[in-house]
């Protein structure tokens, strides 16, 4: 049996049945939003979201995955943009009508709104930010005054990881204050290019657990999470439950260096100049404490991260509509303490966050139950385990497709 029981990981085909896709044999852009058809093959080249995600949602009801990702100001952008004529849509494009449980989700959203939960606290906005500087310069202070190296290493590897989960909420926050705070934070405390991750991780949104279009769990050769075909496979696939804890902790060092490699290359010198107080910092550290506390910090991130995607559904070309991707291949984690409260960073809620991202990650402990009761009114199983039956099951998940016996089911 594999690792999750009942949902067996499987990778799931693609919903035949759901009406939210047609097949674009031309070679135009085609989204469909609140039943409007948008041509964009034009504007794809400027949409500051990249061009990746418009192309998997070519010929596609984009409405779920617009505003979930889209500030107030883009959304009244949306208003200048020219429909297609009725006539292109008429002979052309299909009329595509939402399924009960999306509306449903629609509504679920609005009266969310509605009822403040997108609003940010200046008060936990301030806290959260300086708790990040707090433990950056106790650690530091730490290094200077007392020459302790291991303690240093421990407060900075955790603000270095604090300051992940928060510029993750400023990233999915709208507006040009949540933009500049991310910029700063991000690039001081860590050195990453909020731009480069934004286009990465938007797609992973969208396509959650979608092999082949979601590069947040298309980590092979290094780590698969499917059987792959004999002439793809790799002789250390067969360690890779072994292994995971040192190259988890490599996490930050990748990132690091994919934001220097991504700046570099568009020309986006603004990012690159925020990156370089973090690289005197380190430098002032010594290679010891500067490494040490990227490694930690790291592996924090990645040991969370991975949790509450990789054991769940695998998605195949699948079409199955917004809301009902996120809960096949989204599982909540349960905390049971406040010292894991606070270290989840609001990743515990991974499932109210890709249902509504550009909510303040401090409302999502108060939306869960709304959510878990929202989902039994509309026959939809949702999952929330302890944080060590998560990370137990991650844990069986690479050991289960590390077997060298492969399930042909599920080879891709």
């Amino acid at each position: 049996m594999a690792p999750n029981g009942e949902t067996n990981h499987e990778i799931l085909p693609p919903a035949l049945s759901d009406p939210s896709s047609y097949i674009n044999n031309s070679d135009r852009l085609h989204l469909c939003i609140n039943g409007q058809w948008y041509d964009l093959t034009q504007w794809q080249n400027i949409h500051p979201g990249g061009t990746e995600i418009l192309q998997h949602l070519n010929g596609k009801d984009a409405t779920d995955a617009f505003y979930s990702l889209h500030s107030e100001e883009a959304i009244k952008r949306l208003s200048y943009l020219k429909p297609c004529s009725s006539a292109h849509v008429q002979y052309t494009l299909p009329y595509i009508e939402p399924t009960d449980i999306t509306v449903s989700f629609r509504k679920l959203r609005e009266k969310l709104i509605k009822e403040g939960y997108f609003k940010r606290s200046v008060f936990w906005e301030l806290f959260y930010h300086m708790s990040v500087y707090v433990l950056c310069l106790l650690g530091t202070f730490c290094y200077f005054y007392w020459g302790l190296k291991f303690l240093a290493i421990l407060l900075i590897g955790f603000g270095m990881q604090q300051a992940g989960w928060i510029g993750h909420d400023y990233a999915h926050g709208r507006g040009s204050w949540m933009r500049r705070l991310c910029q700063t934070l991000s690039g001081f405390v860590n050195a990453f290019s909020p731009t480069w991750w934004s286009q990465k991780h938007n797609t992973h949104h969208v396509y959650t657990n979608n092999l082949g279009i979601d590069t947040d769990v298309a980590n092979d050769p290094i780590f698969h999470l499917f059987f792959p075909s004999k002439d793809k496979d790799v002789w250390f696939r067969s360690y890779q439950h072994l292994y995971f804890v040192p190259v988890y902790s490599l996490l930050y060092l990748s990132w690091r260096s994919q934001s220097i490699q991504y700046s570099f290359r568009t020309g986006n010198y603004n990012e690159l100049v925020l990156m370089l107080p973090s690289y005197i910092w380190l430098y002032t550290l010594g290679w010891q404490v500067a490494l040490g506390s990227i490694l930690l910090g790291g592996f924090l991130v990645a040991a969370i991260v991975t949790a509450t995607h990789q054991s769940e559904e695998m998605l195949s070309d699948s079409d199955h509509s917004f809301v009902e991707t996120q809960f096949l291949t989204t599982c909540d984690a349960r905390c049971d303490n406040f010292f894991m409260e606070w270290l989840w960073g609001g990743m515990q809620y991974q499932l109210e966050h890709h249902l509504f991202p550009t909510m303040p990650k401090y409302n999502y402990a108060r939306l869960r139950p709304i959510v878990r009761q929202w989902a039994k009114e509309n026959g939809i199983e949702y999952r929330c385990e302890s944080v060590w039956s998560i990370w137990y099951r991650n844990y069986q998940t690479l050991k289960y497709f590390s077997n060298t016996n492969n399930d042909s089911k599920n080879v891709f």
